[in-house]
């Protein structure tokens, strides 16, 4: 099944962009007439028929149907996750996040923070995360935050449970799935590979937050969402 990105403009009017556009008719070699799937990003999804080529920079679409919050599971996972140096193995930890149901994810720079060894760029995340939005048939982009100070950001009041990943700590998270709300509705905090310092451990400790432990190996940052995460996908969807 393929799906497209599709603008929503003021009077209504569903189109795809030019490089949708480029990927509808000179790759796929659609046509006037034919009809698509396509995403908003806001939670909807079309089935749509082409109407008109604009030239090579917009496609113009006709909606035939349309779902709310079509592949959304209504809840609210938020990932609070230390930035990588290493740029594509923390893009890949947002695309995986998407594709795991995470309906926001917050960047902390935490102590032992790595700087991230190129420009940190937002706008490349936002295309690497619709990507993935296509790709595992959702509707709705989850919220990129700025990137923030783990200090300021961690006394923020929590909307259900809260969850810190520590290698010192001998409690499985297992053992609080429990304690998740269906739909999910909770907050994940992984750290950097040097793990979280003991004082934010406390910052977070006193903010609500259940330390935690995913295992007696050591994971990087990366497999460290992904398996948080794919426990809850996993307890959530039984």
């Amino acid at each position: 099944m393929q799906v497209f990105w599709a603008n929503v403009d003021q009077n209504h009017q569903l189109w795809l962009d030019e490089t949708e556009t480029r990927h509808c008719r000179k790759v796929l070699r659609h046509q006037v007439g034919d009809q698509i799937n396509c995403i908003d990003g806001a939670g909807r999804y079309y089935l749509a028929i082409i109407s008109s080529f604009t030239s090579d920079q917009h496609t113009l679409l006709a909606v035939e149907s349309s779902i709310t919050d079509w592949g959304e599971h209504g809840g609210n996972v938020v990932l609070g996750v230390s930035p990588l140096r290493l740029k594509d193995r923390f893009e890949w930890l947002i695309e995986k996040s998407v594709e795991l149901g995470v309906n926001k994810i917050v960047p902390l720079r935490c102590e032992r923070t790595d700087p991230y060894k190129s420009k940190f760029k937002p706008d490349r995340l936002q295309t690497i995360m619709r990507t993935a939005l296509k790709q595992c048939k959702r509707s709705r982009l989850p919220e990129l935050a700025p990137l923030q100070d783990f200090s300021e950001w961690v006394t923020q009041p929590l909307s259900g449970p809260g969850f810190m990943a520590y290698c010192e700590e001998s409690a499985h998270f297992v053992q609080y799935l429990t304690e998740i709300p269906s739909p999910p509705q909770l907050t994940i905090l992984i750290g950097p590979e040097g793990d979280f310092t003991p004082e934010e451990v406390r910052q977070a400790t006193g903010s609500g937050f259940t330390s935690i432990s995913l295992g007696e190996n050591r994971l990087r940052t990366e497999t460290a969402a992904i398996y948080a995460l794919s426990l809850v996908k996993g307890w959530t969807h039984n």
